[in-house]
């Protein structure tokens, strides 16, 4: 491994830790704003944000590829093979790479016949949260692919890593900091049995179903889920030297 291609390496790391801290600290920003803000101005600042982080997402996305395209062109030896190979697989676990395989797809979306139908008949006692998909929903059925063995899964093409949050602004529901609106298609990859009947057999598919909601679960040979293109929350990680690291 040459001292260049360690150094333009490197740079091209820290360039791009950097863009990614710039994307926490706006989320962070705007979820301080958000908080003091009145209702009225909750929209223009999830716009403001989103603006923001497309184009944040696609500044990382060209230093990713820039490293990519190092990694895959400096590949000389049996060692670089083998930590190219553990680097894809890393890569693949944590969101990185775009992936492919069987699984189901969960569709949900609000209630709007029922909603009309009981805003009609009793319209002093009508609540609108009882006919739509809440961020909880969501969350819960997330949590059930995963019990169910999903091996990767995604939101409306938003893909859901460790750190993902799925959390309402007001009336918006938001994945990854990006806004989301009905039907909501949750896309999981891996056995489709296990995880169609953790999905049907768990609280929240059921109860949607029972009250009418628009959902259904399918079942699918080939399912494409997106890269993550969000940031990382790194702001408790610390570096630590292990007894086996050495200084080139």
């Amino acid at each position: 491994m040459s001292k260049r291609w360690q150094l333009t390496l490197t740079v091209v790391s820290l360039i791009s830790g950097i863009l990614l801290m710039s994307l926490i600290l706006a989320n962070q920003a705007a979820r301080s704003e958000a908080a003091e803000s009145s209702n009225e101005d909750l929209i223009e600042i999830i716009n403001r944000v989103e603006e923001e982080t497309v184009a944040l997402e696609e500044l990382i996305d060209e230093k990713r590829d820039r490293i990519d395209q190092i990694r895959e062109h400096k590949v000389e030896d049996g060692e670089l093979t083998v930590l190219q190979s553990e680097l894809e697989w890393l890569r693949r676990r944590v969101g990185l790479t775009q992936v492919t395989g069987p699984g189901i797809t969960v569709i949900l979306d609000d209630n709007e016949a029922l909603a009309s139908a009981a805003k009609a008949t009793n319209p002093l006692s009508f609540d609108p949260n009882s006919y739509i998909i809440h961020d909880k929903d969501l969350l819960y059925l997330v949590n059930d692919l995963k019990i169910g063995g999903a091996e990767a899964i995604s939101i409306n093409n938003q893909r859901i890593i460790t750190s993902s949050d799925i959390r309402c602004v007001g009336t918006v529901i938001l994945v990854n900091s990006t806004r989301l609106a009905p039907p909501y298609e949750i896309r999981a990859i891996g056995n489709p049995e296990k995880l169609m009947k953790q999905v049907s057999n768990g609280q929240t598919y059921p109860w949607l179903k029972s009250r009418d909601f628009p959902v259904e679960i399918i079942e699918e040979e080939v399912i494409q889920i997106p890269t993550y293109k969000g940031s990382f929350a790194t702001g408790h990680l610390q570096v630590t030297k292990g007894e086996s690291e050495t200084n080139d």
